[in-house]
């Protein structure tokens, strides 16, 4: 609502008591500064005092949402057709559902992204807290591949400055632009993601797209295991992809899979105990038109 020039007060979501600077806060020895909190010396601050969030989680875990539908991609991607949408907004979706990646992390992706991996159908990435230093990598299908190429040598064109094919394409130029030429920003595709979605008649933010894609891998890795060892070596594969800093993060999906698997267990088993119900009592022709049903 500031962004629009809708809400003029001030921001009400920023700490009252928030300092700009730690350095600004006096340490416990005079006239020295505060060491930092990684030297252990000093009682760290209370991070009711001093914290650039704007939200707190007080006495509570975060809990990432978990997202089991497993046709959503497909649902966004028949809306983006059904509405006309743009070939770069139709890959950076397929982006989102494919790698798993942070939506500003794709939208920071360039050209000498690609050209990093050996794997053509890879591309470096920046990650949350990286400070835009590529540390990991993200995995395309080879049809979003076909969809990307074709967008930066046709659609992008119509809009850039340099106006090459990709493979022609300055290492610094980032992948995706808006229709003025310059990087697309989050607010402009979100601003197309809202009428996509409201199109598919759902509501979903570009982040819930990530959940998806975690959900989803871990189903295949319980599926396509075949050990409890593989299970746990792929696990691991997935947290190193993830670039998580805490592996316990994926307890959290594997708690929603493990009530997943006990839903499909008590349906079958359900189903076992009205089939032996049904035996029990015609056997004793208690029923006779339910034995005949």
């Amino acid at each position: 609502m500031i962004r629009l020039k809708k809400y003029k007060q001030a921001n009400p979501l920023i700490d009252l008591e928030y300092k700009v600077s730690v350095s600004e806060q006096p340490g416990e020895r005079g006239n020295r500064p505060r060491m930092p909190q990684a030297a252990g010396t000093e009682e760290p601050l209370s991070f009711r005092k001093q914290t650039d969030s704007y939200f707190k989680i007080i006495n509570e875990e975060w809990v990432p949402e978990i997202i089991g539908d497993w046709d959503l991609p497909y649902r966004i991607y028949q809306a983006g057709d059904t509405q006309g949408w743009r070939l770069r907004d139709e890959v950076i979706t397929r982006f989102m559902f494919e790698t798993g990646a942070r939506i500003s992390e794709i939208l920071e992706l360039t050209v000498g992204d690609y050209r990093k991996r050996s794997d053509i159908h890879e591309l470096a990435a920046t990650n949350k807290g990286s400070f835009k230093r590529r540390i990991k990598f993200i995995r395309i299908s080879p049809e979003t591949l076909k969809l990307l190429i074709k967008y930066a040598n046709s659609e992008r064109r119509h809009f850039a400055s340099t106006q090459v094919k990709f493979n022609d394409l300055p290492d610094g130029e980032p992948l995706f632009l808006s229709t003025r030429g310059t990087p697309y920003t989050y607010s402009a595709f979100y601003s197309n993601w809202s009428s996509i979605i409201k199109n598919a008649g759902i509501k979903l933010n570009p982040h819930k797209a990530r959940h998806w894609f975690v959900t989803s891998m871990l189903r295949g890795i319980y599926e396509q295991s075949e050990t409890a060892a593989q299970i746990e070596d792929k696990k691991k594969q997935l947290i190193e992809y993830m670039k998580w800093r805490d592996p316990e993060t994926l307890s959290v999906y594997e708690h929603y899979y493990d009530e997943q698997k006990f839903r499909d267990l008590h349906e079958k088993l359900q189903e076992s105990y009205m089939q032996r119900e049904k035996e029990y009592f015609c056997t004793r022709h208690y029923n006779i038109l339910w034995c005949q049903n």
